[in-house]
């Protein structure tokens, strides 16, 4: 079993750095200086030397002119300071409770350990600080760990298969994960850390000490334009990303009230555009193509399992709020199999669908006695099994309903989890019933790109064109 401290988090890399050539004499120059000098840049065209050169002649002390100048760009709300700043971190060790939350923010970039490809070993679970030195709640979070291990384990011997068999698993299970992108993408992290310390009913601990983590990190390579963003304090401080571990009861909840907890709902279409030969043609060419993008949205309120949700959300450029998890959690106690999300492999066999009913059922029972003897609900979460249903609310723009690359085209190919493949094509059929003209040009990725660009293709293909193994081999080839 692993413990909150055993959390692993490494600066892989940052940037950005330069070296410099100055009167034969090199200097590198760290994020600090060089994204203060270019920002200088910006009010005259000389190179990073030359303007390197003239705050050293000015007779002023350097730091000083760095920090100011930091202070007053991010001060006046510019980002483009704080964007350029990057990192690159490895965390090689940290639960799905964790990860639910740090590959979220929509300017990131995130390659994680996949549950659908990889077993998960019976140590590789979390378990709080708080519950870990309570011996009475302790001994009852293990024993219901071990007990969905087990159903794990049964359910992949009779050949459920990984996918499948993860939907049990608690979000106390380990994963890793590598994460990049701009200082701005994680200062939700920072903040959070420093605002709820590990002291908070509702933000899991390990969630702040990851924060820390990479709070130590940014401090440590670029501390002037950390400290100046940190001192730029206000009520709505990062651009918006969806974040579960609040206190329930909001927006989302009262959405899920008002239309219902079983269906997906499409809450709103507009379209500037109501032509889809004018579309179509717009499409044939890239220039024409981006300004369809602003003219399209539509949104859902939808619902899937914590499983599925990960890698939901993991597809940025869909805008995303979820509800409390603590709310889907209550309604989940009150209503157990209406709430959980069962596999059709597993919901196929009476005997395995009882065994993964039981034991989930049993985890979210764990979860309430924990609360009751006095945990925290942040750490009674981590019993809450991958298979709650929990909802959201999701924005799609013409990239996602059009292009090969965006949310509909990927998610409904034959090799997208199963769970958010049925999703994408329920809104597929949504959005057809609404605007037939739309939803004809909405497709998979083969529809769109004319082959299949998978190692093995589909019969999907087929519905567009003729394709066999030669036809593949030669698009593969000229691709």
């Amino acid at each position: 079993m692993l413990e909150i401290a055993d959390v692993r988090v490494r600066l892989l890399s940052y940037g950005p750095t330069a070296e410099i050539g100055l009167h034969g004499e090199k200097i590198r120059l760290e994020p600090d200086t060089l994204i203060a000098l270019e920002g200088i840049g910006t009010l005259r065209g000389i190179s990073l030397a030359e303007r390197y050169e003239e705050l050293l002649k000015s007779g002023k002390n350097l730091g000083e002119i760095i920090s100011a100048f930091h202070r007053e760009s991010t001060r006046r709300g510019h980002a483009s300071l704080t964007t350029s700043l990057t990192f690159q971190f490895e965390i090689s060790r940290c639960s799905r409770a964790a990860s639910l939350l740090l590959v979220s923010p929509p300017f990131g970039s995130y390659l994680q350990e996949s549950q659908r490809r990889s077993m998960v070993g019976k140590e590789n679970f979390f378990i709080p600080s708080r519950i870990l030195r309570n011996e009475e709640l302790k001994s009852a979070y293990l024993k219901a760990v071990n007990t969905a291990y087990e159903t794990y384990i049964r359910l992949v011997d009779e050949g459920t298969g990984l996918e499948d068999a993860r939907y049990i698993l608690p979000l106390a299970s380990a994963t890793s994960l590598f994460s990049s992108g701009s200082f701005e993408a994680f200062f939700g992290f920072i903040i959070d850390a420093e605002r709820y310390g590990d002291g908070s009913p509702w933000y899991p601990e390990e969630l702040s000490i990851i924060g820390k983590k990479i709070s130590e990190a940014s401090r440590s390579t670029a501390p002037l334009l950390t400290e100046a963003r940190l001192k730029f304090r206000i009520n709505l401080p990062t651009y918006p990303y969806a974040n579960p571990y609040r206190e329930k009861g909001d927006i989302v909840e009262k959405l899920v009230e008002k239309h219902g907890a079983g269906n997906i709902v499409m809450l709103g279409l507009i379209s500037l555009i109501d032509e889809a030969d004018l579309a179509k043609g717009s499409l044939l060419e890239p220039a024409k193509a981006h300004v369809l993008n602003p003219l399209i949205q539509v949104i859902f309120l939808e619902h899937m399992s914590l499983a599925a949700y990960h890698q939901a959300v993991r597809h940025r450029t869909v805008p995303t709020a979820v509800e409390s998890i603590y709310s889907a959690a209550e309604r989940c106690l009150l209503e157990p199999e209406q709430n959980l999300i069962t596999p059709p492999k597993i919901a196929g066999n009476e005997k395995l669908r009882r065994l993964f009913l039981s034991t989930a059922v049993m985890l979210l029972e764990a979860y309430r006695k924990l609360i009751e003897s006095g945990a925290y609900p942040s750490d009674a979460i981590y019993l809450i099994p991958q298979a709650m249903k929990v909802h959201v609310i999701r924005s799609y723009n013409a990239f996602n309903l059009l292009w090969p690359q965006g949310f509909i085209a990927a998610r409904t190919c034959n090799t997208s989890q199963w769970e958010v493949r049925r999703i994408a094509y329920e809104i597929w059929r949504q959005v057809g019933e609404k605007a037939p003209w739309l939803g004809e040009l909405m497709g998979e990725k083969c529809k769109h790109l004319g082959y299949c660009p998978e190692r093995r293709w589909c019969e999907i293909i087929l519905k567009y064109r003729r394709y066999d193994e030669e036809a593949h081999r030669r698009a593969l080839e000229e691709s």
